[in-house]
């Protein structure tokens, strides 16, 4: 059977994340085609769409994929689809049994950015409403702004899955994939997690939710297990982490930020009815950890860490491109930090533990200025590990990673991104 997988707008995290999570659950897939929007697999067993949906904060919408339709490079979609769209089709292979009106929604991705696709939800969507024609009470609903797909928000807010059926168009220039939406990403919680908390901290910046899942999925730990993060913050890594079914120990040397960090948990604990001793958060600094995750092993509220997973100290935020002479005091001044930091973390990681952490990289335009280089941290025994390994990574024309097989998360005018690095402890 087969599936796809829509990805998220940093879609090489997006892909790494998934990856990942599906090695780690044992689950052996085919990749079938893919594109920076849509990656489709083959598996011999059915996924787990529900549990893969919660828990892969890149992934946008799963779905289930039901035919491929072959077409000329000439022709256009609804005329290569134009004999398909039959209502007994329709019915047994997109439609959910529902008594009211059906509403359905269409959505294209594309598979090659060639691919003329303007204005074909609509004529692909009326299609499927004449053939539909007989039944009493049919909607169409289309996406907004001349987009070719349903954002997650309208999907899930015109009940599109409860009511009837997203049905999708994955095209290429030779071929057409037919599909159906099983599962849309819960914008609604995410926004609730990260806006309705009652701390937050603006001015320095804060990673993330989605960002946040996607880096604790790459750490490849098993639920249960225990993770640090030493530059907690105000707490989002260590609620996500949390969420994933991981025990969480956290860490700030800002009193301020533990104290914000408490108080957000403390809301998330009764919003989301988390039992105790499921985290622990105390002031410490990032340099001298290991005693404090000593003391949870030595009374039993740990067994010890398995990874690490933090957005460590960016430095200064700015409104506009700093001088060089300011990124290069700035990274000078980090790596005296993390230096010290990750010769720390080796008392307390196991052999092959991982360090997920996001450090700066300020964008100009579409370029990027990195740390000029990463050996002040292999050098200490780590091997610096790649988003994708490379035998994988060729199969993904589309993916973005740096150099050093590093991934870049940012957002629109933002100066200080963030490179999210990966180290192993040899």
């Amino acid at each position: 059977m087969q599936y796809a997988f829509v990805l998220g707008r940093v879609y090489t995290l997006s892909l790494a994340e998934l990856l990942q999570v599906l090695g780690r659950l044992g689950i052996e897939i085919k990749i079938v085609d893919s594109s920076h929007e849509v990656v489709i697999v083959e598996s011999a067993q059915p996924l787990p769409f529900e549990k893969l949906q919660r828990e892969l904060g890149g992934i946008v919408k799963i779905l289930k994929v039901i035919d491929m339709v072959s077409k000329r490079e000439t022709d256009s979609i609804n005329f290569a689809l134009q004999n398909y769209f039959k209502p007994a089709k329709i019915k047994t292979d997109f439609l959910k049994k529902y008594s009211g009106k059906i509403q359905f929604g269409v959505s294209i991705y594309l598979l090659d950015p060639t691919v003329l696709a303007f204005g074909e939800p609509k004529r692909v969507g009326m299609f499927i409403k004449r053939a539909l024609q007989d039944d009493q009470g049919v909607r169409l609903v289309l996406p907004e702004f001349n987009s070719l797909a349903l954002a997650s928000v309208v999907v899930t807010k015109n009940l599109v899955l409860e009511k009837g059926a997203e049905i999708c168009v994955i095209a290429g220039k030779t071929k057409l994939y037919t599909a159906k939406t099983l599962s849309v990403q819960d914008f609604e919680d995410y926004g609730r997690r990260d806006y309705q908390r009652p701390i937050r901290d603006e001015l320095q910046g804060m990673i993330p939710p989605k960002v946040a899942q996607s880096m604790l999925n790459i750490a490849n730990v098993k639920s249960g297990e225990a993770m640090l993060d030493p530059f907690c913050g105000i707490g989002t890594i260590i609620q996500e982490g949390v969420l994933l079914g991981y025990k969480m120990l956290g860490s700030d040397i800002n009193h301020r930020a533990i104290a914000g960090s408490e108080t957000n948990l403390e809301w998330f604990r009764n919003r989301y009815k988390i039992p105790k001793g499921k985290y622990h958060v105390e002031v410490a600094d990032a340099r001298a950890v290991a005693p404090l995750v000593e003391n949870l092993v030595k009374v039993g509220a740990i067994k010890g860490i398995s990874a690490i997973v933090t957005e460590g100290y960016l430095g200064p935020m700015y409104g506009q491109f700093p001088s060089m002479d300011e990124i290069t005091k700035n990274f000078h001044d980090l790596e005296v930090l993390y230096k010290d930091s990750f010769q720390e973390f080796l008392k307390i990681l196991p052999s092959k533990g991982r360090v997920v952490i996001c450090i700066p990289a300020y964008k100009k335009s579409r370029e990027y200025a990195l740390f000029p280089s990463l050996d002040f941290i292999t050098d200490l025994g780590y091997n610096l590990v790649t988003a994708i390994s490379p035998n994988v990574l060729s199969k993904f024309s589309f993916a973005k990673l740096t150099e050093r097989g590093t991934v870049i998360y940012d957002r629109k005018d933002q100066i200080v991104a963030r490179e999210i690095v990966i180290f192993e402890k040899i």
